[in-house]
């Protein structure tokens, strides 16, 4: 009884170390976290934000190289650059090239153990460079401007407070689950009283939690896994598109261990089956 105990928690140990390493994976190197902010940034209210925002900061910059910004209309003017700007294939480029960039914000405002909003800086420069010398009559004698970063909330205070507190409980789960899985599959084999059959009865029960989690993963849609995290459930739109995207990853490592654990566990039961009869005759 001990030592199927053992055996059971391990395995599960065993099993959420791998998940929460595939899932922290996903989100630290893959594309997830900035397709998702993308499309938050592509809606028409964060829009709205980076045109009020914008015009402030090229008002700013222009008076900062002694372009008069008090000319009756001038900010209505900038104002409706930006926004066309905004709403450009340009901008959509250069939100996507700053990809990996807002990722690195988005992780670090993560893993900082802070509260408040995520906010993720967008630099659109350029953009605004190539729209400002394209205005009629003024447009060629106007100045190179440099247009400070543009911050952007991608998750509000609420939801990123959850989003820090499931982070926190991935990264436990990936820095201890695994030690204290081996641990307990180390005291199940010291109290085991069939010791030949152990590593198979450890494979077969690391492939059994592993389907088990590939098939709540692969059936169970994303806002329902969401309600199961740490963090009193991620409901905020952003938050379940990155969990459906993250749940997909974890779910193919989770079934490849499962098909690599039952393949180990059949070998080393004809192993263990070749032993017993051998030790018999």
């Amino acid at each position: 009884m001990a030592s199927a105990l053992c055996i059971v928690v391990g395995a599960l140990l065993l099993a959420t170390w791998g998940a929460s390493t595939a899932a922290l994976a996903a989100l630290e190197d893959g594309t997830i976290i900035e397709d998702a902010t993308a499309r938050v940034i592509a809606t028409e209210a964060a829009q709205n934000v980076v045109v009020e925002a914008g015009t402030d900061r090229v008002l700013e910059a222009l008076a900062g190289v002694g372009v008069s910004t008090d000319i009756p209309g001038m900010r209505a003017l900038v104002e409706s650059l930006i926004a066309s700007v905004v709403s450009s294939q340009g901008f959509a480029d250069a939100t996507h090239a700053q990809a990996a960039a807002v990722r690195q914000q988005v992780v670090k405002q993560l893993q900082d153990g802070g509260t408040g909003p995520i906010t993720v800086s967008l630099d659109f420069s350029v953009e605004v460079n190539a729209a400002l010398t394209s205005l009629p009559l003024v447009g060629d004698s106007l100045p190179s401007v440099s247009v400070p970063p543009v911050p952007v909330e991608v998750m509000d205070a609420q939801t990123a407070d959850a989003a820090r507190t499931t982070w926190g409980w991935l990264e436990t789960a990936r820095a201890w689950c695994g030690w204290l899985g081996l641990g307990f599959l180390a005291l199940g084999i010291v109290v085991s009283f069939r010791k030949r059959w152990y590593a198979a009865k450890v494979a077969l029960a690391v492939a059994a939690m592993s389907a088990g989690a590939w098939l709540v993963l692969t059936w169970v849609d994303a806002s329902t896994v969401a309600t199961w995290l740490p963090g009193e459930g991620l409901a905020d739109a952003v938050l379940v598109d990155i969990a459906d995207h993250a749940k997909a990853n974890v779910a193919s490592t989770m079934g490849w261990v499962a098909l690599g654990a039952m393949m180990m566990a059949a070998v080393l039961l004809v192993l263990a089956r070749s032993g017993s009869k051998g030790k018999s005759s």
